[in-house]
């Protein structure tokens, strides 16, 4: 599997982050005080959708944790274990996840499903084994979040701009029964991703 675009058929991920003009302003501000108003607008507009700052963009997943629990379970077995760890949160759907690195943009909002997100990940197997990794390819990649499979829609969506999480994937949030690629049937997931901006 050379890249995320596997996760599902997408017709195209080649959108370019361009916010535009976010605040809707068109008037020439008249004096200071006016534009100082209109920069601190636009500046809180951008804020949901810029990069991460430079100082948190993490540029390898050496700070992730890689212990994964006994991989000779069952996956509904090597779930619940895996759901009674420190700092794992598990869903309604089944999704778990844990927080590596906490954004500091604390102002800005999760992406909705129907935006576009530009991310870095790092996927395994439950064993450890890297099945994908945009961090070895060092090239991030953007994509519509209602485009992958169920467990990044969840997950992704409850990320803010430069969070790090750790998701546990059961099988039936992501390829299910059939598998894809090299990735075999009923085989939970794990994915590090980084959500760098989100880019509509």
């Amino acid at each position: 599997m050379k890249t995320l675009y596997t996760l599902t058929a997408f017709s195209a991920l080649c959108f370019l982050g361009a916010c535009g003009n976010p605040t809707g302003e068109t008037k020439a501000p008249t004096n200071q005080a006016e534009a100082q108003k209109a920069y601190d607008t636009a500046k809180e507009s951008l804020a949901k959708f810029s990069s991460c700052p430079t100082e948190n963009v993490l540029t390898d997943i050496s700070t992730y944790t890689t212990t994964l629990g006994d991989t000779a379970l069952s996956q509904e077995e090597w779930l619940a274990a895996n759901g009674k760890r420190k700092g794992v949160i598990t869903t309604a759907s089944g999704l778990q996840y844990s927080v590596n690195k906490a954004s500091s943009m604390t102002s800005a909002n999760p992406p909705k499903p129907t935006q576009t997100v530009r991310v870095n990940y790092h996927g395994l197997f439950i064993n450890g084994d890297t099945f994908d990794s945009s961090y070895d390819r060092e090239k991030d990649i953007e994509f519509p979040l209602n485009g992958v499979i169920k467990g990044w829609t969840e997950g992704v969506g409850l990320m803010r701009p430069c969070d790090a999480w750790t998701f546990y994937i059961p099988s039936d949030l992501a390829y299910g029964p059939n598998g894809r690629g090299s990735i075999p049937p009923a085989t939970p997931l794990v994915f590090h991703v980084q959500l760098l901006e989100i880019t509509d």
